[in-house]
């Protein structure tokens, strides 16, 4: 993306947003900053008295989420699913920072996690976007939205993987159970945190929520307690299954080296026929003819009696 394109403006026309000029932030209804340049972050704070420090605090990848209350805005900090990653098997979580001000909402983040065209395409009926709260809620949907697209799959795959793993193919997919692992240990910490802050929310000065709003605000807080709940079942899951995995490991091997021990005591009778037979001393059968096949046929004797006592014990 080029440096031009950094930071957004959009205006509410007719429901719907549009992008603005460049020249006028405080008119613009959301201002949206995607890994900001300096110059950039240094507007924004001129402009609508935003610190610097949470602005910083947006772009930390590492950042946790939370609310912010402050005189001249609030801020809420959410984590979000990067765009690039929707369709691949690691899944990266990266802050938005939607800080309202009493007319705006500016939003700060590191990468693209999606765009204004995102906001409502994946909606049924699409909801007017006026004014700064319909704004608001619409990009907390969006995040909780994206989560869930990539949440909701993991069933049908997980059903695979249990299918596979405990199979001799199964090494084939314990890379990716051990990749879906890791997925639900990211989306579920990123759930948690998104819960605890979107119970905040009610606690913000800046927003002015209707009782339909609040209804939705609602509604989108019970959606993310859902979304979590359900990955804490599927980490259990996933757990259980790697567990499985494991175990088949460990006891495949202890079956391959049980096998190993026992052909190794059944080859030593015969070994030591043959060398006592072989020793330079005067030995029974030194001077008959047939000592040979007399020697191969008490090893055979040997080995097929060995072999018959460990499969009627169940060793072999």
């Amino acid at each position: 993306m080029e440096r031009a394109t950094m930071m957004r403006l959009y205006c509410a026309v007719d429901g719907e947003l549009k992008e603005a000029e460049r020249a006028g932030c405080k008119e613009a209804l959301w201002i949206d900053m995607v890994a900001p340049t300096p110059e950039e972050v240094e507007r924004i704070h001129k402009e609508f008295n935003v610190a610097l420090q949470d602005v910083a605090d947006c772009l930390d990848p590492n950042e946790r989420a939370r609310v912010e209350i402050e005189e001249s805005y609030d801020m809420l900090v959410l984590r979000s699913l990067l765009t690039e990653e929707r369709n691949g098997d690691k899944t990266q979580m990266m802050p938005i920072g939607i800080i309202v001000t009493p007319k705006n909402i500016v939003t700060v983040r590191i990468g693209i996690t999606f765009d204004v065209n995102d906001l409502t395409t994946d909606l049924r009926k699409r909801p007017r976007l006026d004014t700064k709260e319909d704004l608001f809620l619409a990009l907390v949907r969006k995040v909780n939205r994206d989560v869930e697209r990539r949440v909701r799959p993991m069933e049908r795959t997980m059903s695979a993987i249990q299918q596979e793993i405990l199979t001799p193919k199964g090494s084939d997919v314990a890379t990716g159970a051990f990749a879906l692992s890791n997925s639900l240990i990211v989306l579920n910490t990123a759930l948690l945190a998104n819960l605890n802050a979107m119970s905040m929310i009610p606690r913000m000065k800046h927003l002015r929520l209707n009782k339909s709003q609040i209804d939705l605000a609602e509604d989108l807080e019970n959606d993310v307690a859902q979304l979590y709940e359900m990955t804490t079942i599927y980490r259990e899951i996933m757990a259980n299954i790697l567990s499985a995995y494991e175990s088949t490991l460990a006891n495949n091997l202890q079956v391959v080296m049980k096998t190993l021990t026992t052909i190794s005591l059944i080859l030593i009778l015969p070994v030591m026929i043959t060398a006592m037979f072989s020793m330079n001393v005067d030995l029974p059968l030194s001077d008959n003819p047939y000592a040979f096949w007399v020697i191969v046929a008490l090893s055979a004797t040997a080995v097929f009696g060995l072999w018959l006592m460990f499969r009627i014990k169940r060793i072999l």
